[in-house]
């Protein structure tokens, strides 16, 4: 993962650098981040962060990744791939709430009140969660009271702009230019340094 902090502070760019590392360990997001760019402007005051993300998989039924039987009124899961466990359990929760969701072992999940054909066809999208997990790196790593904030999203590249006060129309022409420049940079070019 590269990660290139652009600012007027040389100590505040290796301090930013080095806590949005830690960030994207903590959510074990490093393996999926490809590149990251921070423009760092706390004169101004601007703080943009654009993120280029690894490919993620594509939308999976529950019936692809797990075995899934009818047992009397509840359903009996067995997760065939350990890696969609964790997003797969957060599917669950959300759509039926915690209480209906046994977790038996890591990988067997019972499914109270719920019928078999029901959960069968419910997907995942890595995608998707992929983007939540990155957005909630990128709000851990912006300063306090930069709550204004502008949004660009493509399939691959996410650039969030954030000021304390008004967004001026230069921050986001900043922001698209910032963006542009992440989506077509070619991927076996380094484009930021190793931090």
């Amino acid at each position: 993962m590269n990660i290139r902090v652009e600012g007027t502070e040389e100590f505040g760019n290796e301090v930013y650098a080095e806590l949005f590392e830690r960030i994207l360990v903590d959510l074990g997001l490093t393996n999926r981040v490809e590149v990251a760019r921070l423009v760092v402007k706390p004169e101004v005051p601007l703080f943009l962060v654009s993120i280029r993300t690894r490919r993620a998989r594509t939308a999976v039924k529950v019936s692809d990744i797990s075995t899934v039987e009818q047992r009397q009124r509840d359903t009996y899961m067995m997760i065939g791939d350990e890696s969609y466990a964790p997003a797969l359990l957060a599917l669950l929760w959300k759509r039926f709430g915690r209480e209906r969701i046994e977790q038996i072992t890591r990988l067997e999940v019972l499914v109270h009140g719920i019928k078999q054909e029901e959960l069968e066809d419910l997907e995942l999208d890595p995608g998707q969660e992929l983007k939540k997990e990155v957005l909630d790196a990128v709000w851990r790593l912006l300063p306090e009271g930069f709550k204004v904030r502008h949004n660009i999203l493509s399939e691959s590249v996410m650039t969030v702009a954030a000021t304390e006060h008004v967004m001026q129309p230069e921050y986001i022409s900043l922001a698209e230019k910032v963006h542009r420049e992440m989506e077509t940079a070619p991927e076996e070019q380094e484009v930021v340094e190793d931090v």
